[in-house]
């Protein structure tokens, strides 16, 4: 990749070394005029330019349209009348009153008395000895020993192999061919401008500057002194007033528009061609080999000796002594005696006690209330819409010929009216066929009238 890259720069600086004949070989042939096409560029000074002409007309479109109509219905309503009903019910009423009822208690009478009672009583003794048990315990005997154990390691084992490595080569190939090149020229144009100047002017006008006010004392004809303020005559002056006057003038401006001119232009022209080649890289493979090795292990065994061992564990021994002995034990005895007694007793009496009360029982009246009901009623309306066909006509357009046109000095009738600033695409003799700018829209077969909806119902 890096090599095919600085194969891309050398092809460069080699193009931008050539000999800059109309800027030819700069960016591999990318910045010169190969963009424009030669059928706008050949030499002819009649060419066929295509108009766009519209034409209008008009289709029948059926649309529903939905109208709101109000009508009058008349809806039931359901109220609930209370009215108040007398109603006669029975309650019963309990009445109270007194009698006299006997009953018997039994009252208790407790007695005290004594009475011997036999019991056996038992005495611990605690007797110390002394009892041999036996028992076998395991001692560790450890012993030094030596094993043999294999081991398996790999080593490193380097080949050195070969591969074939493609990469594609880039191979200029220079050929020189003749190219027809336009190129904008900018005509000057000169035009006459009126434009308005402010020009500067100044005028002399006088100025009157009245006197200052001084006092003077008069002796007025009472014969006393008065002073008054009396004004001292003024001057006029001479000063500089700027009034601009506004001119206009004719003044000459030249512009530039710009023309297409095509020349034929000899260039070399550099491609590249990829080619494949084939390499030998050498490479080294690393593989791992398994070998056995043998080493020594020391190792330490444990194993267990059973001795006997007797163990002398005291004890002691408890044994219970029964002994007979006589308690006097008091006893209460309870006997029951029989006692009459009356008690006051209220009890309750039914009867039964009629009364009236007064609900209310409630009643379902009807009553129609009126209701205005709107609803949408569809009405099948026709209009008609423009729209637009436009199609593509040939017009046969021809420049001025002058008597520098031949094969040095080409002709090529191009100007703003023309393919670069008209409106649709030039033909060019022997050239593929003009396409056209705009499809033409066919009119849409008219539509049938939708039928009608239904009514909706009214709703209550």
């Amino acid at each position: 990749m890096k090599q095919f890259v600085a194969g891309i720069f050398a092809v460069v600086a080699i193009l931008s070394g050539m000999p800059s004949e109309a800027q030819a070989g700069r960016y591999c042939g990318g910045g010169c005029y190969n963009s424009c096409p030669v059928q706008a560029c050949a030499q002819s000074c009649c060419y066929t330019q295509y108009q766009v002409q519209r034409q209008t007309c008009y289709r029948t479109v059926n649309e529903t349209v939905w109208d709101r109509q109000e009508s009058v219905v008349n809806r039931t309503v359901y109220e609930t009348v209370y009215e108040d009903q007398p109603v006669n019910m029975t309650r019963t009423v309990m009445d109270r009153r007194e009698r006299d009822v006997p009953y018997t208690v039994c009252r208790q009478v407790q007695e005290t008395s004594t009475r011997q009672v036999p019991y056996t009583t038992y005495q611990t003794v605690w007797e110390e000895q002394v009892r041999e048990v036996p028992r076998t315990v395991q001692r560790p005997v450890w012993e030094n020993q030596v094993r043999v154990e294999n081991y398996t390691t790999c080593r490193p084992v380097v080949e050195t192999l070969q591969r074939e490595c493609r990469r594609t080569v880039m191979r200029q190939v220079v050929e020189n061919v003749n190219q027809v090149r336009c190129r904008t020229v900018m005509r000057p144009v000169v035009e006459n401008r009126c434009v308005t100047e402010v020009v500067p002017a100044w005028q002399t006008r006088q100025v009157y500057h009245p006197g200052r006010c001084v006092p003077q004392t008069y002796i007025d004809a009472c014969g006393c002194c008065r002073t008054c303020m009396v004004q001292c005559p003024g001057f006029t002056t001479c000063q500089q007033v700027y009034c601009p006057q506004t001119v206009q003038r004719q003044v000459q401006c030249t512009r530039y528009v710009a023309e297409v001119v095509q020349e034929n232009v000899p260039c070399q022209v550099t491609r590249c061609v990829p080619e494949v080649v084939v390499t030998q890289v050498p490479y080294q493979v690393t593989r791992m080999v398994s070998e056995t090795q043998q080493r020594q292990v020391p190792y330490r065994t444990c194993r267990w000796v059973c001795e006997t061992v007797v163990d002398r564990i005291p004890y002691k021994t408890c044994r219970v002594v029964a002994q007979q002995q006589v308690r006097q034990v008091p006893v209460v005895t309870c006997r029951l005696v029989q006692e009459q007694r009356v008690r006051r007793e209220v009890y309750c009496v039914p009867r039964q006690e009629n009364y009236q009360v007064t609900q209310r029982v409630a009643r379902c009246v009807t009553r129609q209330v009126p209701q205005t009901v709107c609803q949408m009623v569809p009405r099948c309306v026709q209009r008609q819409e423009p729209y637009e066909i436009c199609t593509m006509v040939p017009v046969q357009v021809c420049s001025q010929a002058t008597p520098s046109c031949g094969p040095t000095a080409p002709c090529c009738g191009v100007n703003n009216a023309g393919p670069i600033g008209g409106a649709g695409p030039t033909a060019v003799p022997g050239g593929p066929a003009p396409t056209e700018v705009a499809k033409p829209v066919a009119p849409p077969p008219e539509e049938a009238p939708k039928p009608e909806a239904p009514k909706p119902a009214p709703s209550t």
